[in-house]
């Protein structure tokens, strides 16, 4: 892959296989994040692209970008210090190694730092997914022509408000837990289900408005009562740059 000179720091597993919501039909999704190279500071550029393979994909972004994006609480990247499997670049500096070694032991801490956001954020990709279902995307609209809706983003839609009471009830003390289904459980069950195809479009549109109601009068107050970690914000900043200072150097 091309990523025009820059340096990989980190790869790591995202996805359905990160949360054993893989079927044999999954591709792995991988997210690689890389330095930026000083071009990209010098005209304020973040590095971004994203490869679809047989098996498979893998998003690239500059690793300022995470840094912002762990602030929002965008579950997305919040997911990636709690991969299935981390790949770091071995010929980085010692000093950089140590950095990204720190960022993944405050992963809690990362994790929870932004609470309201975090809500906000799961609630607007809840809306969007489920605004989206009769549209699908470029490797959904298959789905879309079998079963009516695109039961991929479906499925999705409802694990997001899932993960938001699983968060909560746990304290939000255990991200990974809160994302990850074991075999048995009836959740799981539920949202394969919605996945494969076995659960209509109107059944799933009842189930997600029954959901969404029920996360906002459970939930909602929960979080945005918990005031954000400016704290751990900086610190991770610090890191970030730190980390790119070191390897520009």
């Amino acid at each position: 892959m091309d990523l025009g000179g820059r340096k990989e720091l980190f790869k790591v597993l995202t996805g359905s296989h990160n949360y054993n919501m893989n079927t044999p039909e999954s591709d792995k999704d991988y997210k690689i994040f890389v330095l930026p190279t000083f071009d990209d500071l010098y005209h304020g550029k973040e590095f971004s692209t994203s490869h679809v393979g047989e098996t498979e994909d893998y998003d690239v972004h500059d690793i300022r970008k995470a840094g912002h994006l762990w602030w929002k609480a965008n579950i997305n990247f919040v997911e990636v210090l709690f991969t299935e499997e981390l790949h770091i670049n071995p010929r980085l500096k010692s000093n950089t190694l140590g950095i990204i070694s720190t960022i993944f032991r405050h992963k809690h801490e990362i994790a929870r730092m932004n609470l309201p956001y975090l809500y906000d954020a799961c609630i607007g990709m809840f809306l969007n997914k489920r605004n989206n279902i009769d549209k699908g995307t470029k490797g959904t609209k298959h789905l879309v022509d079998k079963f009516g809706f695109d039961t991929k983003q479906a499925a999705h839609s409802i694990r997001v408000l899932d993960f938001l009471k699983r968060f909560a009830d746990g304290g939000f003390g255990d991200f990974k837990k809160a994302i990850w289904y074991e075999d048995k459980e009836p959740d799981k069950s539920l949202l394969l289900s919605i996945k494969n195809g076995e659960v209509t479009r109107n059944m799933y549109l009842e189930l997600a408005s029954k959901t969404f109601v029920s996360t906002q009068e459970n939930y909602k107050m929960l979080y945005k009562e918990q005031k954000p970690n400016e704290e751990i914000r900086e610190h991770l900043l610090r890191l970030v740059k730190d980390m790119v200072r070191e390897e520009l150097e």
